[in-house]
């Protein structure tokens, strides 16, 4: 990746400083235009190399490839958060802004005094450089689009995982309810779990293990035994019993149950899914 980074960027900045030679040779011949082309495409430059110059530091303090690292609005560093929020609060804004502008002082230069510019080329290339600023913005535009949504869905998974972190999941897998990033959020999880208070509300919260014949019996999904300090959940669906921190934070990303794979909501049976010879519920 390094190398990979280390080309592109040498590319960039040679393109970049050729432009900007080529434009300051030429700065006096602006000067009939009505509008600052000139200083509109020196600032142009300046903004996107800044920005490359923020997203390769950034990939380089992490080793993430830039999509990655873009849309995960929660960086551990404090420089990588720093880096982030110059991008997304300002770099993003103010070259949508200065694109903008940009384009009406075209439009007027081309309109009241075409003859201002110093060369066909320029003017070919202020076209050009338009059109490759709105696809920079529409791309990155995009990206944060996607960081923000990602950031929506984390914020709403920790807030179900909060209504059913009480002291025994605490006890059992600590603070769940505090999420690192979108890739610590499984993809069915907010979608097609049951929700906080559907999870609460089944039955067989607590049952007896001797009187149930399960006394000796692992949970099948931590493996420990049953019997302990957990209570445990019979899901009534299909009979199967978990300890309940286990099959709760189960039950919230997937209805499904994890043996069989019935269908399990708070009014379901053992009767119904025997009745239904094994299907959902």
């Amino acid at each position: 990746m390094a190398q990979q980074v280390a080309t592109s960027d040498i590319v960039l900045v040679v393109s970049i400083i050729f432009l900007l030679g080529d434009l300051f040779c030429e700065w006096e011949n602006f000067a009939e235009c009505p509008k600052p082309i000139h200083v509109w495409l020196s600032v142009s430059y300046g903004l996107l190399v800044l920005s490359r110059i923020i997203i390769v530091g950034a990939m380089l303090l992490s080793s993430t490839e830039a999509g990655h690292l873009l849309i995960n609005l929660r960086q551990k560093s404090a420089a990588l958060q720093l880096a982030l929020s110059m991008m997304w609060l300002i770099i993003l804004p103010v070259f949508a802004a200065w694109s903008v502008f940009g384009t009406m002082w075209t439009y007027e230069v081309m309109t009241v005094a075409p003859h201002c510019m110093p060369s066909t080329m320029h003017t070919w290339f202020l076209l050009v450089w338009q059109v490759m600023s709105y696809a920079w913005i529409m791309i990155y535009g995009g990206l944060g689009v996607v960081a923000w949504v990602l950031e929506l869905r984390l914020r709403k998974a920790e807030g179900n995982l909060r209504q059913i972190e009480d002291a025994e999941v605490l006890e059992r897998w600590g603070r769940v309810s505090v999420l690192d990033g979108y890739t610590a959020l499984p993809a069915t999880m907010a979608c097609a779990g049951l929700k906080p208070e559907e999870i609460n509300s089944l039955p067989g919260r607590d049952i007896d293990l001797q009187e149930d014949g399960r006394l000796d019996e692992d949970c099948p999904i931590c493996l420990h035994p049953l019997r302990g300090t957990s209570s445990v959940r019979q899901l009534r669906a299909c009979g199967h019993v978990f300890h309940r921190p286990c099959v709760d934070l189960w039950l919230l990303r997937s209805a499904d149950c994890p043996l069989c794979k019935v269908r399990v909501s708070a009014t379901s049976t053992i009767a119904a899914a025997a009745g239904g010879g094994g299907a959902r519920a």
